[in-house]
């Protein structure tokens, strides 16, 4: 197997071990990037009847082409080193799809006139691992995933081990800027920052007077998710000027800019958005409905 093949039905790739690992680093750092989990599957077959060598090679030449049919474009087999094991990767998947991809599989199998099932009488465990982070090494994926195949051969037929130890995902961290005169509305905004937790981000909090100020500061250069929260006047450099500003930037793409304002016409209203205003919040505001908003907007970079 020393070229990567593809499958004519479904255009799913086929790699060997070596192959794997390479390719495993390129989806590893997506989920990093994406923040969308992926999962593994780890597939094995028993069989109560003993078989000849030939036997053998039919059997995993025959389940190896079968498990490419099944797979996405953007999903991978791999055909493990040990006989009778497999590893299906789903791209941007978690363990419901992959429970949902191996119970397709089982009826599939069971009711299948295909000679490969009716004559070997084949049996699939399997262990299922999501991923939602970029700290796994595939070599110890493998080997959770192994132990998973073992137990689930000594559990019964048909049965899915599931291994729990990547799912968790990466704390991401997320600037946020309060950039407003008034130290009253400022500590108000803070507290209300603080009351909104989450085991995805953590705040980091900054609090500016001026315009100019943040601009000038190391804090605005950023390759985080940077979340601004502004009034639109302010001393040396208003609102609307740190706005042009920072959508003129290379990586403007990362803020967030939610703006307070006592300007409730339509055309301050569609001038703000036209300049790249996310959130225009007209003065006075409830506090709460501020909360609901920011949880949200933050709650859907992980969506």
């Amino acid at each position: 197997m020393d070229k990567i093949r593809e499958s004519n039905q479904s255009g799913g790739m086929l790699l060997d071990e070596r192959q794997a690992v390479r390719f495993f680093d390129v989806l590893k750092a997506n989920v990093e990037r994406s923040k969308t989990s992926m999962t593994a599957i780890f597939l094995t077959v028993h069989s109560q009847t003993i078989f000849r060598k030939e036997d053998e090679d039919f059997i995993d030449q025959g389940i190896t082409s079968y498990l490419v049919s099944k797979i996405r474009q953007t999903d991978v087999v791999v055909k493990l080193s040990k006989p009778y094991q497999w590893a299906v990767i789903l791209s941007q998947s978690k363990e419901e799809e992959a429970k949902a991809f191996l119970e397709r599989i089982f009826n599939d199998v069971k009711d299948s006139d295909d000679r490969l099932f009716l004559i070997y009488d084949l049996i699939f465990s399997s262990g299922v691992a999501e991923i939602g982070n970029g700290d796994v090494q595939f070599e110890d994926l493998l080997d959770k995933g192994q132990q998973a195949l073992a137990n689930s051969s000594r559990t019964g037929d048909w049965v899915i081990e599931y291994v729990i130890d990547y799912k968790e995902k990466n704390m991401e961290e997320v600037k946020v800027s309060i950039i407003e005169e008034d130290e009253i509305l400022t500590n108000i905004l803070t507290a209300t920052l603080h009351n909104i937790s989450s085991d995805q981000f953590q705040l980091l909090i900054r609090m500016f007077q001026e315009g100019e100020d943040f601009l000038q500061s190391d804090w605005s250069s950023t390759s985080h998710t940077h979340l601004i929260i502004m009034n639109d006047i302010l001393p040396r450099k208003n609102g609307l000027e740190v706005l042009h500003m920072i959508r003129k930037l290379p990586n403007n793409k990362r803020f967030i800019i939610y703006m307070m304002t006592k300007r409730n016409s339509e055309e301050d209203i569609i001038y703000a958005y036209e300049s790249g205003v996310d959130h225009y919040i007209i003065k006075p505001f409830n506090i709460r409905l501020l909360e609901a908003q920011l949880k949200r907007t933050l709650e859907r970079l992980w969506v």
